[in-house]
């Protein structure tokens, strides 16, 4: 048991910092892009622990606090549910479909929360939010289908020693187009543009993040880094081979190489989210819905039909 919570203190501090960089490597990558010099990597942490020593004695009622710390702890457990090379509390029992779940629904706890606060513009976010969720989930679904097809198996674990055999799922061209499908639900997944209409900053002043600041801004943070951590770590698994390293005589170092290369893995998928939110710019919400239930759902349809075959 104390080994056990060795490594869940080990891996939810791991997905924080990493989180956290990844944050900071999106305001860097964004900056350059648009010519800037941006601001340093560590920024978001220095932003988290200011927020966090504010005092804030607002409240509007139980729904606005819980459904921050409802947000927190589902992010948390998915992390738990995913392998991360060689290191694992729950990854046994972490299949796609559960593990899509935990990473959805702290969206649903931060628009309960937003909703409850009474603002209009929280109100205008939290319900593009909800549509923006409804619009993916067919070509996620025909994804997480494909995947399954092809390898036998909902197993997160499973699928990630599969490709130790039979080679990266994007090396497959099923596998391939079902890939290409989620990572354009990634893209709304991060909530970035061009699918950031729910928080749309020139436009409904960040929307469900209007009524948030203080404690609770500094707790959805730290939220959005293990998020961040989760999506890019969950996509690193399913679709590149994970992190399994077996070419040291030293477990510790087999560790250590298997968490270097699924970081690697983890910031190019990162990267093309960045690319991708600092050219396109941002869809409507009908367009949007359009936009999925259209190419990213032909992709993923067509990869779980050949999968299957």
């Amino acid at each position: 048991m104390i080994e056990t919570a060795l490594k869940a203190l080990f891996i939810l501090l791991y997905a924080t910092f990493v989180g956290f960089m990844f944050m900071g490597i999106i305001r860097i990558v964004t900056a350059r892009i648009h010519r800037r010099v941006g601001p340093p990597i560590y920024q978001p942490i220095l932003d988290t622990i200011k927020l966090l020593s504010k005092e804030s004695n607002i409240t509007h009622g139980f729904i606005y606090d819980f459904g921050i710390l409802y947000a927190v702890g589902a992010t948390i457990l998915a992390v738990m549910f995913i392998p991360l090379g060689s290191i694992g509390v729950l990854r046994a029992y972490g299949d796609l479909i559960l593990i899509t779940f935990l990473l959805e629904i702290p969206m649903l706890g931060i628009m309960f929360a937003a909703m409850s606060s009474g603002n209009p513009w929280a109100g205008i976010g939290a319900q593009r939010a909800l549509l923006t969720l409804l619009a993916i989930q067919v070509p996620l679904g025909f994804a997480i289908v494909a995947l399954a097809e092809y390898y036998g198996t909902f197993s997160t674990y499973e699928i990630v020693m599969a490709q130790q055999i039979r080679g990266w799922s994007i090396a497959h061209f099923p596998l391939l187009l079902a890939a290409i499908a989620y990572d354009l639900v990634l893209q709304a997944m991060f909530g970035k543009e061009p699918f950031d209409i729910m928080i749309a900053p020139g436009e409904i002043s960040l929307g469900p993040m209007v009524e948030f600041g203080g404690k609770h801004m500094g707790l959805l943070n730290i939220q959005h880094a293990i998020a961040l951590f989760a999506e890019t770590l969950f996509f690193s698994n399913i679709f590149l081979g994970g992190g399994v390293v077996t070419a040291f005589s030293s477990s510790v170092l087999n560790t250590i190489a298997g968490l270097l290369v699924l970081l690697i893995k983890q910031i190019a998928v990162l990267l093309v989210a960045t690319f991708m939110a600092a050219i396109f710019p941002r869809f409507t919400i009908d367009q949007a819905a359009k936009f999925y239930w259209k190419w990213p759902t032909i992709i993923a349809a067509l990869g779980a039909i050949l999968a299957s075959l």
